[in-house]
């Protein structure tokens, strides 16, 4: 299976110029003869969106932003982070994009709340992995911290069954070093599940965060 990793500077706030920039990355990987394109952790909307998650009227255009970037990109399957608001509380998802709808929506389970994180300040965990079928292969996804924990992804992956691929998405900040610990994190969870991983992490900054 071709993975596209689409990397990119979201700028916070800015969905309607983000959802223009993942609509040319999808127009580069149909070239490319791309199955799965992945999109980084809360691309949508940007990391960090911090106080901006209290507004419903934002929370309601990043689900509408996914809504109409699933129509306009139909031919291939998309994962697409974004802020999802509903009446149970505000997620860190990822969107599985198919056929021009919403398919799955899986929501972050770890919510790191340390340095430069703020998470359960805003987010609720998610509790249900989600898994799902591309060519015969089983893939799970997940975001960001919740394959640092190894112990608590196995465990949370642990009726799955055969997984053969993990899909990561990020906004990891930057830091010296981070990279080759990044590739630490990355080996030891492929050699958990035995499968392949794919990691999509954010670039750019967003103020201090590189």
């Amino acid at each position: 299976m071709r993975v596209a990793l689409g990397q990119f500077n979201a700028l916070v706030g800015d969905l309607a110029g983000n959802a223009e920039k993942m609509r040319s990355i999808y127009t580069e990987a149909l070239q490319s003869n791309v199955e799965l394109l992945v999109f980084p952790e809360l691309a949508v909307c940007g990391y960090p969106p911090e106080d901006l998650l209290y507004k419903k009227h934002f929370l309601a255009d990043n689900r509408t932003a996914v809504e109409r970037l699933a129509a306009e990109c139909p031919s291939i399957t998309l994962i697409v982070g974004f802020a999802e608001g509903g009446g149970d509380g505000c997620f860190n998802s990822a969107a599985v994009l198919q056929n021009g709808g919403i398919t799955e929506v899986y929501r972050k389970g770890l919510l790191p709340n340390y340095g430069v994180f703020d998470e359960r300040r805003y987010f609720k965990p998610g509790s249900r992995p989600v898994l799902i079928n591309l060519d015969g292969m089983r893939t799970a996804i997940t975001i960001c911290r919740d394959i640092w924990d190894i112990n608590w992804l196995s465990k949370f992956l642990s009726n799955a069954g055969q997984v053969h691929l993990i899909i990561n998405i990020s906004a990891s900040p930057f830091h010296t070093g981070k990279i080759k610990l990044r590739q630490q994190v990355l080996s030891r969870c492929a050699k958990k599940f035995n499968c392949a991983v794919s990691y999509c992490n954010l670039i750019g900054g967003q103020d201090e965060l590189v």
